[in-house]
């Protein structure tokens, strides 16, 4: 593709839509994802790094622009977009899309809504800029999937241009400003996946998504006051997709950008642990429906992709994160206890006897026809030999959540209740969800929080 017309492209388009553009189904799901992700952040604020951060915030002050959930007075509008990205992201149940590997409410919507508030825009301006941040984002990670997530952590490094989209939407800018805006995004992404090898490192993961929401809308306003950037921060030789993805397929950018929506694949996360779990998590479920007890297993064998086996394949975690990212006590957590929420991560589950026996039986897997299809699908096996030498095989292509495996909106309302709880009391739930379900009605987005 020609240098710069990719860019400009990108441009052109995040300027040019708006709300009447849009069918209808894609409206509503920008504002399904608008509610899971506040939901995810009103349970994320509760989390030690929600405590860290919000603390740094309120200590800086500054004038008071934003929401940030979960706190009666408003913030910079950086400030909010810092610590909602954050708290959406720190308990593993923010959206995904799975072809990109990409997790783009926590990134995109705090950003987004940080932006809305001090400019006083619409509801309406609002839906339309998260579109915008789903739409851009998704396709720059699509277009580096999968050899970028090898090294770079997608929601921090293409999050941080999805984030600068979005802001820019609401703040009106024009072609020219929203290049420049993408410039300056381009040079502050990153997130590295060394997080993922140490059990210290995996509370640093929020903090990707936190400052790609930051940097974003930072990066806006700086093209907002004339400060420009380089044109060609996709494209050009060293560039975005030179350096941190060299094989990147850049058609996939605008290849039906406008026609077809991205944000209609998103997958919703039902379970307080990576997505990479999930799969495992309900076939798990599945075996406890069918009374298997964890005493009656002689040998469990997953089987799965290999980015799964590498990055979540060990059993007998030593930390809370580190159990969000073991398989082993994910599947026995959804075996023995029958679910796999937050309360389920406890230094006392950690020791869990039960648990640790049935790891003990475990083995984690890669196969081969899983592993081709991903990041497509996402799927797992469980081959199971009882200690009477039954055997059972359970299989999934589509965690619960996918697309293909659809959660209802009654159940996605009940998610956003039980969230939520953990922060508001039951009076401010219920008036949330309902306004959040009306975004669009609202001529100054600001309303949207008021009770």
């Amino acid at each position: 593709m020609e240098q710069f017309l990719l860019e400009e492209e990108i441009a052109k388009y995040t300027s040019e839509i708006d709300y009447e553009s849009f069918p209808e189904e894609v409206i509503n799901q920008a504002r399904i994802c608008l509610l899971d992700l506040v939901g995810a952040a009103c349970a994320g604020a509760t989390a030690l790094p929600g405590h860290v951060v919000t603390d740094i915030i309120e200590e800086a002050g500054g004038n008071p622009q934003a929401v940030l959930i979960g706190r009666k007075e408003k913030v910079p509008a950086l400030s909010a977009a810092l610590g909602n990205g954050l708290y959406a992201h720190s308990l593993e149940f923010d959206d995904l899309h799975r072809h990109s590997i990409f997790r783009p409410g926590a990134p995109i919507i705090p950003p987004a809504l940080a932006a809305a508030e001090k400019v006083g825009a619409t509801g309406k301006e609002l839906i339309t800029a998260i579109i915008a941040g789903y739409e851009i984002g998704i396709r720059i990670a699509e277009a580096m999937t999968p050899t970028h997530y090898s090294f770079w952590h997608t929601t921090g490094t293409c999050g941080t241009f999805a984030a600068a989209i979005s802001a820019a939407k609401v703040m009106k800018l024009g072609q020219e400003q929203i290049i420049d805006a993408m410039g300056h995004a381009g040079t502050q992404a990153a997130g590295l996946m060394e997080f993922h090898y140490s059990a210290e490192g995996m509370s640093s993961k929020p903090l990707h998504a936190s400052k790609a929401a930051h940097n974003g809308l930072f990066s806006a306003m700086l093209a907002a006051g004339g400060y420009t950037s380089t044109k060609s921060i996709l494209s050009g030789e060293k560039g975005f997709f030179k350096v941190f993805a060299p094989q990147a397929n850049t058609d996939k950018v605008i290849e039906s950008l406008g026609e077809e929506y991205k944000i209609m694949d998103i997958s919703y996360r039902l379970y307080a642990s990576t997505r990479h779990t999930h799969a495992g998590i309900d076939l798990g479920l599945r075996l406890r429906e069918r009374g298997i007890q964890p005493e009656d297993i002689e040998l469990l064998r997953i089987q799965t992709y290999g980015t799964a086996r590498e990055l979540v394949g060990e059993p007998f975690p030593e930390t809370v994160y580190e159990a969000k990212y073991s398989l082993p006590f994910c599947v026995s957590t959804a075996l023995v206890y029958g679910h796999v929420g937050i309360e389920d991560f406890t230094e006392e589950r950690l020791h869990d006897k039960t648990l640790e026996e049935l790891m003990s039986h475990i083995t984690v897997e890669v196969d081969p026809l899983i592993d081709a299809h991903y990041p497509d699908k996402w799927g797992a096996k469980l081959n199971v030999i009882l200690k009477d030498g039954t055997v059972i095989h359970e299989m999934t292509d589509y965690p619960k959540g996918d697309p293909e495996n659809k959660v209802s909106l009654d159940d996605l309302h009940n998610k956003f209740r039980r969230l939520s709880s953990l922060l508001l009391p039951p009076s401010k739930i219920e008036v949330w969800l309902e306004q959040i379900m009306k975004v669009e009605s609202f001529d100054d987005i600001a309303d949207m929080w008021k009770i």
